[in-house]
């Protein structure tokens, strides 16, 4: 027998958490001499909505394909799947290789052939659920960004402050912000730009690593003069699941002007865009053509 537990956040506090999960199931099958625990497949802070995301899922799906489990042991549906398309699927396909799922909090076992509509009902709630969860999410964040107090990743130089995730400064790190930016507006070349936040790096012992990619990020980053943008990215359905992309359009954005401490003006930023964009930061400033360097003076 496998067990399968998710939970769909990373926190050990919460009831039922993953760890309490995992050590109740392998004391459950342990303790029952006709069963053999073959794995535990645990998916933490994943959710349910896709089992793109789940890696242990797709491990555990896996060996069932090859033979190395006769049986699944789960907490619910919901914790199985909240995709009803995918959780029909996979149920689908175990039945296919005779491997039954008992699901524990409904009593139902696949192998049954009378659950068969109890079981899509309630696959069918599961994902009317998580629906209305995303919907939910989704209007809490739009009413913060409304109010000025939008809920999202931090960038780089800051930290989120609880609990309203007011941005605050770390000092190390918006050195080296400020740094890029003021080597960015001389125009000095990433190669440069790289080699003297490397350096703070090394002498700090820090372990990170700067790469063009980063920092080409963090000096195209709106968020360094202040102001905020919601929903950079969003997410979408293609044919192969969910995928994130960058925001062209598909989702309501706002721009919220002051939302914490800048570290540039908006005039340097958008100094320092216009060089992106002309290319005039991808080589040494004494290789720029004549035009290029009375464009850097002035």
């Amino acid at each position: 027998m496998a067990v399968y537990c998710r939970v769909s956040t990373a926190s050990d506090l919460q009831d039922g958490s993953f760890e309490v999960q995992k050590e109740y199931y392998k004391k459950k099958i342990q303790s029952d001499p006709t069963l053999i625990l073959a794995d535990v497949y645990g998916d933490q802070g994943k959710s349910g909505r896709s089992i793109k995301a789940r890696t242990e899922f797709q491990r555990m799906m896996q060996d069932c394909e090859e033979g190395r489990i006769d049986l699944i042991l789960t907490k619910s549906i919901s914790r199985f799947s909240r995709n009803l398309a995918e959780c029909v699927e996979s149920i689908r396909r175990l039945q296919e290789l005779q491997i039954p799922i008992l699901f524990e909090k409904e009593a139902i076992n696949t192998a049954d052939e009378r659950n068969e509509l109890f079981l899509c009902i309630l696959a069918t709630v599961a994902q009317s659920e998580s629906d209305n969860l995303a919907s939910h999410i989704n209007w809490s964040r739009k009413e913060r960004a409304l109010a000025g107090r939008p809920y999202g990743n931090v960038s780089y130089g800051y930290r989120a402050g609880k609990p309203d995730h007011v941005w605050h400064v770390e000092e190390s790190e918006a050195e080296r912000v400020r740094l890029a930016f003021e080597m960015a507006d001389k125009g000095c070349c990433y190669m440069e730009i790289r080699e003297a936040l490397q350096k703070l790096e090394d002498e700090e012992c820090t372990g990170k690593v700067w790469s063009q990619y980063n920092l080409g990020y963090l000096l195209r980053n709106i968020y360094y003069t202040g102001d905020y943008v919601t929903n950079k990215t969003c997410d979408i359905e293609t044919a192969a699941g969910r995928t994130r992309v960058v925001n062209e359009g598909q989702k309501e954005q706002y721009y919220i002007e002051e939302h914490h401490e800048p570290f540039v003006s908006m005039e340097t930023f958008e100094r320092v865009q216009m060089l992106i964009e002309r290319h005039l930061l991808f080589s040494n400033k004494y290789n720029h053509s004549e035009a290029d360097r009375r464009l850097l003076e002035t």
